[in-house]
């Protein structure tokens, strides 16, 4: 791809040297150019950095999830509840300006038994010429503030869930796990599964076919950590006090972070799997295309995302295991997951 830039730029230099209104294009592209490579680095900060009390120990063997999203009120209730599902009663939210009635709904879950709590999150954060993702910054005040409450935290997004692969809890499958504060979950990735609309059936009934990726074809991790040995947090990578740059994948296996997208056999979810739903439906899928994302060209996005569409939605499997994790605890069908998720099960 640079091979191909750079002997395009040296073919329209060629000509522009024999003509004068090429020249002044390429000119003008070329300012151009440099204008936007200026105005992308502006978004470097890529990690933020924290000091860890490593001296403090957690509280309990609670696992907390924390979640920043914006107007997804119709999948917030699935979300919430499948984790409950899971074993996960403490949620952190940071809203980002939601103007439906996701605050409302997730509100709605907190109880005796949940413990859901809601920031509001509008921010337009910068360092100097650096633009600091709001994402991070949640993730940051999420540690600092309730980091002593819990043994693991994780982070997730609205179209992630975990898996459970052999076990009714996801602190069942982190049981084995204990020696390690930062542990790596690789994505599955599910396209639209032929839905034009948003299917009326829940997220887990109506994406069932997933994309095979595999160590040369992987696109990224999210996380789950020891909160109170965090020293950096990014949104695909974390550091922590005693394994460094380093991170351990379910089966125990430790790579430094940079190395387990190559690394032989990390890339695995034998015991936890997670699910991201990535481009919904095809409608939905294009609602994104037209959001520019801080830091990204319009065009950019949309070309990256199309590509994506497609990409999603060739060389699949059919991939149930988070129908096997919802059969484990009594669910059958559709109907009856429809009925848990609406409080009527």
């Amino acid at each position: 791809m640079v091979l191909k830039i750079v002997m395009n730029m040296a073919c329209i230099l060629v000509i522009a040297l024999f003509n004068e209104k090429i020249g002044a294009m390429f000119s003008l592209y070329l300012h151009r150019y440099f204008e936007r490579q200026s105005w992308l680095s502006r978004q470097v900060a890529r990690h933020l950095y924290m000091d860890a009390p490593e001296s403090k120990a957690t509280q309990g063997d609670s696992l907390a999830i924390v979640l920043i999203c914006k107007d997804v009120e119709n999948y917030v209730d699935e979300w919430i509840k499948y984790y409950q599902l899971a074993g996960v009663r403490h949620f952190y939210i940071y809203d980002n300006g939601s103007s439906d009635s996701t605050v409302a709904k997730a509100k709605s879950h907190n109880g005796d038994e949940m413990s859901i709590i809601v920031h509001p999150w509008i921010l337009n954060a910068t360092a100097g010429k650096c633009e600091i993702s709001p994402q991070e910054i949640a993730y940051v005040h999420a540690v600092i503030c309730h980091r002593h409450k819990h043994r693991w935290m994780g982070f997730f997004d609205i179209d992630e869930f975990l898996v459970p692969r052999k076990h009714l809890t996801i602190l069942e499958g982190l049981k084995q796990l204990s020696e390690f504060s930062n542990i790596s979950l690789p994505w599955c990735q599910f396209g639209h599964c032929g839905h034009v609309y948003q299917p009326s059936e829940p997220c887990a009934f109506a994406y069932t076919n997933r994309h095979q990726t595999n160590r040369y074809h992987f696109d990224n991790f999210k996380c789950i950590l020891n909160p109170c040995k965090i020293s950096m947090v990014g949104i695909h990578e974390f550091s922590t006090l005693d394994m460094g740059e380093r991170t351990a994948n379910v089966k125990g296996q430790v790579e430094r972070s940079g190395d387990k997208y190559s690394a032989t056999g990390f890339i695995t979810n034998e015991y936890l799997q997670l699910n991201h739903y990535r481009t919904k439906s095809m409608e939905e899928n294009n609602a994104k295309v037209k959001q520019v994302m801080r830091g990204e060209l319009a065009e950019e996005r949309k070309y990256r995302l199309g590509q994506l569409l497609h990409k999603l939605s060739t060389n699949v499997i059919e991939d149930t295991a988070i129908l096997d994790f919802l059969d484990r605890h009594g669910i059958k069908n559709s109907q009856e997951y429809s009925q848990y998720i609406k409080g009527n099960a």
